[in-house]
């Protein structure tokens, strides 16, 4: 059987995705890929994880798990999502950098150690990921991020690294959060491996927060009257539309930290880019991208 972990991360589909997927849970089932609902995992993975501390789970501990998560001994793919899967957010930014404990990405696939697992992950440009996730946290927690926050040391390339790693036979699907709207569908059928020839709903979720009502139908009617429309066509067509009926307050983001100015954010913003090809050229990581 596959597993995979979504591990989030924080700020990007803020829960989107794994929703997404949910909502076609018993078409799936029919193909063997089976969604359980995270209230079934969240804790008992976070408990079982800590528990073993990267050593891998007996038979009996192995077969618990799985036995609470699914109901189906037919199953061939689990998803589970949790964007606190490797922390929680008020501990994502340490003196070294993004996710300090992406190692322990480990102590989940030692949970099932036997069978294969998978991860997934998707990435934010530091210079919006930063204010997003600074938003989430109490004033207290806050301040201790931004006491250690070294914005020389935001470096995604190194947390992909070392979940690649510290998991020598997994591969790693990664994306930017900026491209999702652009490939969604492709996200979801990544995660799910679902049949190609499948139509799932949800494959606008993402761009549903982000487009106005009256743009979203404007959209729909448009690909309904082009059903042989190109990939590279739609995705143009998509982008044409986010430029005319995107609302604003979704896709302007505040940036307003002490000590940031505009070269900041286009340093970060640089530097992110090239760590984007870092990236595609790791190991076992499948990048996705329009």
């Amino acid at each position: 059987m596959e597993i995979l972990f979504h591990l989030g991360a924080h700020c990007t589909d803020d829960g989107l995705l794994i929703r997404s997927i949910l909502r076609n849970r018993a078409r799936l089932a029919t193909d063997g890929i089976i969604v359980p609902g995270p209230g079934r995992y969240r804790e008992l993975l976070g408990s079982v994880s800590t528990t073993l501390r990267g050593k891998p789970a007996s038979q009996d501990t192995e077969a618990m798990l799985l036995e609470a998560i699914n109901d189906d001994d037919t199953a061939e793919r689990i998803i589970l999502s949790n964007d606190s899967f490797l922390c929680r957010h008020k501990v994502v930014v340490g003196a070294d950098g993004l996710y300090p404990k992406a190692k322990k990405s480990a102590w989940l696939r030692q949970c099932f150690p036997s069978h294969n697992v998978h991860f997934a992950l998707g990435l934010r440009n530091p210079a919006t990921f930063m204010p997003a996730l600074l938003r989430t946290l109490k004033d207290e927690d806050r301040a201790a991020c931004l006491d250690v926050l070294d914005l020389g040391q935001l470096s995604w390339a190194d947390v992909v690294a070392e979940i690649v790693e510290a998991n020598p036979e997994a591969t790693l699907t990664v994306w930017a959060h900026e491209d999702t709207p652009f490939i969604w569908s492709e996200i979801i059928r990544e995660i799910t491996t679902h049949d190609p020839y499948m139509t799932l709903d949800g494959a606008d979720d993402m761009l549903a927060q982000i487009l106005s009502t009256d743009g979203m139908t404007r959209l729909h009617r448009l690909l309904a009257s082009h059903p042989d429309i190109t990939e590279a066509r739609r995705r143009k067509t998509i982008a044409a539309f986010l430029e005319t009926h995107a609302m604003v307050d979704e896709i302007e983001e505040e940036i307003d930290l002490p000590g940031w100015t505009l070269e900041t954010i286009a340093d970060l913003t640089a530097a992110y880019d090239d760590e984007v090809g870092r990236i595609k050229a790791m190991p076992r990581v499948i990048w996705l991208e329009p």
